[in-house]
């Protein structure tokens, strides 16, 4: 199965590999976001901390579904 950034997952990878293309590619995303959304931003007032939080909460919700419904469609071919 591709999964883009973070090349194939099957049967091979193991915890270790996988929880490293987790992180990998979040943080990927996180810092891509940052750079796009606050490169010429100066945050200096709890408005700005607060629109941030609800950024990085999203991107890492977006990334966590993203994993989680390759490796559900990876571990129900493997069930049939």
């Amino acid at each position: 199965m591709e999964c883009g950034y973070f090349g194939e997952m099957g049967d091979s990878m193991d915890n270790k590999q996988l929880y490293n293309s987790v992180h990998n590619y979040t943080k990927f995303k996180l810092v891509e976001m940052i750079i796009e959304k606050y490169k010429d931003k100066n945050i200096d007032n709890l408005n700005q901390i607060e629109q941030m939080a609800d950024d990085v909460l999203k991107v890492l919700a977006i990334c966590g579904l993203r994993f989680h419904n390759q490796l559900k469609e990876d571990f129900d071919e493997e069930r049939n």
